[in-house]
């Protein structure tokens, strides 16, 4: 039987905190979508889920304290078990496209290759790699490989028929390799390599054509790190989330039209009305859409939702936290979370609502400008969002002078709630208005 999984978090909570100058900063308001439970593998046992997917045969893979288990996709039943590891550590794993293999990394960062129809573990290396994905046709697998001395390298690519190493491939501008990922078409591998320059560390995304692998393109170069990787299923996107310990962003790059977007936490925090401490690695629900998660870990504040890369966006909030995997079968999406909530959720689910929230304090809007009171002189950027984060005008650049400041909208608008944004090059301050 499905149940609903509720979490304390109350998404749909309009959180505000009066700024010095006496704006008000604000959450934005989307809809709060739940989850159908299908099974909760871990039963209140500790332990973590390595993720689910959907196997050809309709039923789920999942894998938890690195066994890999086969559930009936209507009842949440577990079927069948594969053989477990003797370590009982399984992680990031990766179904070939036609489900008879699966691979995960186990304990000290080697890999394990499973045969799901016998659920016999088939072959394990001994030696340590970064990351790996399989070829859409399945033939193949690319691994990544660190810089280790008995095992130097960067790319390793192993045929699935004889488990072999067939291949392998170095630049010699780079020291290592990480994230790996395969456009939808076979034609290019995005990777996530390193260099040491003069004894500091950096990581570049790089692209690799697999028809002519003498060369590789530099997409991006940035100090340590980029944490996940991901093509958008069209191949056209790719999708990574980049921390340094200093700044946190999700980037967005096009591969064809070279463009660059970034989804920021600071940019997130003025949205929400509280600090944004982390966010999760983002995964495509469709080419136009990426679903993360954002916290505030001091506070317990957790919030899953999608975003849409064409409107740049917020367009709703997941009932699920902690999440590991995403698998999209027809209209019906496969989530699965770090304590094991294997569940459902509708592809189309994805309303907004914009009922205004009551009992909140707004700027005058009159005759398209708003009328701003500083108590410092500045420089700031000024731009208007929609409740839910679409960027509706960029206002320009302009001096703040102390008292009475008027700021002209250069559009008309139609009715409605906005946000008004005004950035300087030490904060990032919003504040609410009504155009009647």
């Amino acid at each position: 039987m499905r149940t609903k999984y509720v979490l304390l978090v109350a998404a749909l909570l309009i959180v505000a905190i009066i700024l010095p100058s006496g704006g008000v900063q604000s959450q934005p308001i989307a809809t709060t979508i739940n989850v159908d439970t299908l099974a909760y593998l871990g039963k209140g046992e500790a332990g973590e889920a390595g993720g689910a997917y959907f196997l050809p045969d309709g039923t789920i893979l999942a894998l938890w304290k690195g066994r890999p288990l086969i559930l009936d996709s209507k009842s949440g039943e577990i079927i069948r078990n594969l053989d477990a590891l003797p370590s009982g550590f399984a992680a990031a794993p990766k179904l070939s496209p036609d489900g008879t293999k699966l691979v995960t990394r186990i304990t000290e960062s080697q890999m394990a290759i499973w045969d799901v129809p016998s659920g016999k573990i088939i072959k394990q290396f001994n030696y340590q790699i970064g990351w790996f994905c399989f070829s859409p046709d399945g033939a193949k697998l690319y691994v990544t490989l660190p810089n280790k001395e008995d095992n130097p390298g960067h790319l390793i690519i192993i045929d699935m028929v004889t488990l072999q190493e067939i291949e392998r491939v170095k630049y010699s501008n780079l020291t290592w390799a990480d994230k790996v990922d395969i456009t939808p078409d076979g034609q290019t591998l995005a990777v996530i390599a390193g260099k040491k320059v003069n004894d500091k560390f950096y990581n570049q995304l790089i692209l690799i054509n697999l028809n002519d692998k003498k060369n590789c393109t530099v997409v991006e170069t940035v100090e340590p790190s980029f944490q996940s990787l991901e093509f958008s299923p069209d191949g056209k996107q790719i999708a990574s989330l980049y921390d340094d310990g200093n700044h946190i962003y999700i980037y967005i790059y096009n591969i064809e039209t070279k463009e660059k977007k970034y989804i920021r936490a600071e940019e997130l925090s003025t949205l929400f009305g509280f600090d944004i401490i982390s966010i999760g690695n983002p995964i495509f629900i469709d080419s136009n859409t990426i679903l993360f998660e954002v916290s505030n870990l001091p506070n317990n504040r957790h919030y899953h939702f999608s975003w849409n890369l064409i409107e740049n966006r917020i367009k709703n909030y997941i009932n699920i936290n902690y999440n590991q995997s995403v698998d999209i079968k027809d209209s019906t999406i496969l989530l699965c979370n770090q304590r094991g909530v294997v569940a459902y959720l509708n592809k189309n689910a994805v309303p907004v609502n914009d009922k205004l929230a009551n009992s909140e304090s707004y700027f005058v809007y009159k005759n398209h400008q708003l009328e701003y009171n500083s108590i410092t002189v500045f420089v700031g950027e000024s731009m208007v969002y929609d409740t839910t984060g679409k960027l509706i005008s960029y206002l320009g650049q302009q001096q703040f002078v102390v008292g009475k400041n008027v700021i002209p909208i250069n559009q008309t608008l139609p009715a409605g709630v906005y946000l008004l944004t005004i950035k300087t090059g030490l904060e990032q301050l919003t504040y609410k208005f009504i155009v009647e």
